[in-house]
């Protein structure tokens, strides 16, 4: 199997010095970027090219950031959607949240802020993915008649799915239970009992 095709990445401002900034830093963190100077030509290249992260401005002559959000959430729910906002529109910000979006930024703001927002934008979308799958095995073994269902096998399957997801939870947060119940959004006493019961010892993750 070859090396991982890089995340991609559009980012959405009308200022050309932005643009640069953000679309030349990202690629130096390892992202194939690509830009669009408003929010109609965001929308075209949604139309063309499926993203991981949508970095936009909120304010920007005629679509804006929420245009861009909705253009998004239509063609690919699946994408996190990180909105880029001057001080005196935190609240419309705050409003896209609801919509929808993962996160804002506020400007001016650093760069590593930027790419821990990225990360942790892609992080959530990586969980979600895997919480879909957790359900779909769930709901398969629901569904199949008394007669045809492989009961013990299904259990067996979920039971190494299970442990496979909440390893790979335990390895990116390095055994700390508290982030990884925040990333698989459940509470801790109920992730330290599930840990018990798969044989899990977060000490184990720590590096």
């Amino acid at each position: 199997m070859g090396p991982e095709a890089p995340q991609r990445v559009l980012v959405v401002d009308d200022e050309e010095s932005a643009r640069f900034f953000l679309t030349r830093s990202l690629r130096k963190a390892g992202y194939a970027v690509d830009e669009a100077a408003d929010g109609a030509q965001a929308v075209e290249r949604l139309t063309d090219v499926p993203y991981d992260v949508v970095l936009t401005d909120l304010v920007m002559p005629g679509s804006s950031g929420l245009d861009v959000l909705a253009a998004v959430h239509e063609m690919d729910r699946e994408s996190v959607v990180i909105l880029m906002t001057a001080h005196g529109t935190v609240e419309n910000a705050i409003d896209a949240l609801r919509r929808g979006a993962f996160d804002y930024l506020t400007k001016p703001f650093e760069l590593k802020e930027l790419l821990v927002t990225v990360e942790r934008g892609l992080e959530r979308r990586a969980v979600e993915r895997e919480n879909r799958k957790l359900r779909f095995l769930v709901e398969k073994g629901a569904e199949l008649p008394a007669e045809g269902r492989d009961d013990e096998g299904i259990a067996s399957a979920r039971r190494n799915f299970e442990r496979e997801y909440l390893s790979d939870l335990l390895k990116k947060t390095r055994g700390n239970v508290t982030k990884a119940a925040s990333l698989a959004k459940i509470s801790r006493p109920n992730l330290h009992k599930k840990l018990r019961a798969l044989g899990l010892n977060p000490a184990s993750f720590k590096r």
